[in-house]
């Protein structure tokens, strides 16, 4: 119980990342508040937001809490369990670009904003497939997959060569010597000689968090401006773990990001 109880403590630690807002303050009991930074509850208790996420009161457990990570029952706090459902997941962040934003599939890789696309595709012509009855939305299976039915299966992974979180093609990944490397999604590989991401690997929650494990539990969403585009146009942005090498880069801002369970058949038959 007591990991629990830190883990809402810290949810108050984390609220220090809101920046404050340019609208005028509304009270709550006896306190001025921001509605951007908090949530008042029956106009006696006050909870932080979590990179844009409210949290809640939980009666008789003292302090607030996710609800993307922990329940509450009976003034007790208790984690989410694991997720077994297909889901799709949207990012949040402290700044409205990243605040319930889809995540969308497209080109090997995962991002999103306005200009982030769905690669999708289907193939009438395979026996038993009716390419109207998906609902071509980017969906993923806790277990790695993606919610697909072409031969052979399509996967998300954390790249270990940059850390960007991707999905594949194929099962297998082809090294730099020319070999297949198998790859498992939630416990990754590396495919370059050298580079080492045992023990690391993605944790996911029913209709709950989606977090890379580590400490930081969060993930980094970095600008791209699109092939040929002009700076300030057309832009998406492309997620990756907290690696080293993305902790200094630029254009790249700290969120999280937030599964939600739906039926399977939500997603597609290829994602391109």
């Amino acid at each position: 119980m007591g990991s629990l109880r830190s883990i809402a403590t810290a949810v108050a630690a984390a609220a220090l990342l809101t920046q404050t807002s340019a609208q005028d303050t509304e009270v709550c009991g006896a306190a001025n508040y921001h509605p951007s930074e908090y949530t008042c509850y029956n106009n006696t208790a006050l909870c932080p937001k979590f990179f844009g996420l409210p949290t809640v009161p939980c009666a008789g457990a003292g302090g607030c809490y996710s609800q993307h990570s922990l329940s509450c029952s009976d003034g007790a706090l208790r984690s989410l369990p694991p997720a077994t459902s297909a889901f799709t997941l949207t990012a949040w962040g402290v700044r409205g670009t990243y605040q319930d934003k889809p995540v969308k599939a497209c080109g090997g890789y995962l991002a999103i904003g306005a200009n982030a696309r769905e690669c999708i595709s289907c193939d009438a012509s395979v026996p038993g497939v009716n390419c109207a009855s998906y609902g071509k939305k980017t969906v993923f299976l806790p277990d790695g997959g993606m919610a697909v039915d072409v031969a052979g299966g399509q996967y998300w992974y954390v790249d270990p060569r940059d850390g960007m979180l991707r999905y594949t093609e194929s099962p297998t990944l082809t090294g730099t010597n020319g070999t297949a490397v198998g790859w498992n999604a939630t416990v990754p590989h590396a495919p370059v000689e050298g580079q080492e991401w045992a023990g690391q690997r993605v944790t996911v929650q029913e209709n709950g968090f989606f977090e890379f494990d580590t400490s930081s539990k969060y993930w980094f969403a970095c600008l791209r401006t699109m092939l040929g585009g002009v700076v300030g146009t057309g832009r998406t942005w492309r997620i990756y773990s907290p690696s080293a090498m993305n902790v200094e880069g630029l254009d790249c801002e700290k969120i999280k990001l937030v599964a939600k369970a739906v039926d399977r058949k939500q997603g597609a038959y290829k994602y391109q």
